[in-house]
């Protein structure tokens, strides 16, 4: 008599036992491997409390992350100053005034060379407001008159015959002491040169101007005032503000005392030998 089927036997599936063990000779296949874990923590980073608000940032922070407060005092880095450029009216500039510069050079070298000549004595200047040279010329008076003299052989005519040998002595105590000169045409005096007299000895023994004040006829109310160097000899510039000028006149305010020299008395006398004009007709 057949045995009844189990109902459930259509429920399960087969279940069979694997081979034995595999044969003799072969291995099993190596274990997968296993990702090495990191077993190092990193390290903390430094944190800093912010000084305006007390949050902690990470010390390499220059601003607060709660705030935007700078978190140290350290200067922020500084951009680099930007290179200067120059200009085409700045660059044209300076050629103007190299190029004036070496005019003028170029014109004292000639004038230097040119010293033994015949012609009338010459000299140049450069213009600061218009940067141009201006050939300037010896300008004599035609006429000088003074408050006083010593005697004829001193007279203020002897200022400007050319001539440094030859002087104007008046008595120091002669108040006021003063020299006008005058020009047959209005001129522009640019300077003139002071020259006292050139032998040591006499020099010390009389006496010599030190203050001065300097008009002109042109200018009314301006004046020039300042002291010479007590220096025998040479040619002591003064520079004049002047631009259509017939008369200048030059008062003397003070003086350099008078001296003994070598046993021989002092003098009582004031002593200048000459005055030279320079400048330009004037247009």
């Amino acid at each position: 008599m057949a045995k009844d089927k189990d109902p459930f036997d259509d429920l399960f599936e087969p279940f069979e036992l694997e081979d034995g063990p595999p044969p003799a000779g072969t291995e099993p296949p190596p274990p997968p491997p296993q990702q090495e874990t990191s077993t190092t923590a990193s390290a903390p980073v430094e944190q800093a409390p912010c000084p305006s608000c007390g949050a902690y940032n990470p010390a390499y922070n220059r601003h607060c992350e709660q705030c935007g407060a700078r978190l140290t005092k350290e200067p922020l880095p500084v951009a680099p100053a930007p290179m200067v450029r120059s200009t085409p009216g700045g660059r044209a500039l300076s050629v103007l005034a190299a190029a004036v510069l070496v005019v003028a050079l170029i014109a004292l070298i000639v004038n230097v060379f040119r010293g033994g000549d015949d012609t009338a004595a010459t000299t140049t200047v450069a213009d600061a407001t218009t940067s141009t040279i201006i050939e300037l010329a010896e300008i004599t008076p035609t006429q000088v008159s003074a408050s006083d003299r010593l005697s004829a052989g001193f007279d203020e005519s002897n200022l400007i015959d050319g001539d440094l040998e030859t002087e104007w002595q008046v008595n120091q105590s002669t108040s006021p002491l003063v020299l006008e000169f005058r020009f047959a045409q209005p001129v522009q005096i640019r300077f003139i040169e002071v020259f006292n007299i050139t032998d040591q000895d006499r020099f010390l023994r009389n006496y010599r101007i030190n203050g001065y004040k300097i008009t002109t006829d042109d200018l009314p109310g301006v004046e020039n005032r300042n002291t010479l160097k007590d220096l025998a000899g040479g040619g002591q510039r003064i520079d004049i503000a002047s631009v259509e000028t017939t008369t200048l006149t030059f008062e003397i305010l003070s003086n350099y005392p008078s001296q003994a020299v070598g046993g021989q008395p002092a003098f009582e006398e004031l002593v200048l030998a000459e005055v030279k004009f320079w400048g330009t007709p004037s247009n």
